[in-house]
């Protein structure tokens, strides 16, 4: 927390209420792009499962038209088809998890935005403050530590009072 911010007036209560609804906009506007870069996301994948798809229903042709051909052969081509479906799944899989974690990423740098613009204290700043709290505890300690024991003058006593010659004249 700056020191301006430390100085600014309280908020009104509609003041309050206008940011709050702001946040509720901002995060709600944030939720719906991370919704819609997953379904980018699956429809990414979807796309390069379907082209993979295509070029694996067209090798299986291939083998089906020369079936004169050996079996080890063919076993031989399966095995390729089925690392080349592995390899591109992988490969897939790694855009859409990349996709996932910058859209966190992005939603994340969102929520912090908004809470700034809301001058909501980080936890930096209530280390800071912690940090200074403590200072002052034992800065007070010290200096209470120091002070010798006040003196305190006894208390009048029926014997000790002294009062005006001129109190008794009436």
């Amino acid at each position: 927390m700056t020191a301006e911010n430390r100085h600014r007036e309280i908020p009104s209560a509609a003041d309050i209420q206008a940011q709050a609804g702001r946040f509720a906009r901002e995060l709600g506007d944030s939720a719906q792009q991370v919704w819609l870069a997953g379904i980018g996301a699956l429809a990414r994948a979807q796309a390069e499962g379907s082209r993979i798809f295509e070029q694996l229903a067209e090798e299986g042709r291939a083998v089906g038209e020369g079936q004169d051909a050996s079996s080890a052969s063919a076993a031989a081509r399966l095995e390729s088809l089925r690392q080349a479906l592995d390899g591109a799944l992988g490969r897939v899989t790694a855009k859409a998890n990349e996709a996932w974690d910058s859209v966190g990423r992005s939603f994340e740098h969102r929520v912090q935005q908004a809470l700034r613009q809301m001058d909501v204290p980080t936890r930096e700043d209530f280390d800071a403050l912690g940090a200074r709290i403590d200072a002052l505890t034992r800065e007070l300690r010290l200096r209470t530590a120091a002070q010798p024991e006040p003196v305190v003058p006894p208390a009048p006593t029926a014997g000790n009072i002294h009062t005006h010659p001129d109190a008794n004249i009436g």
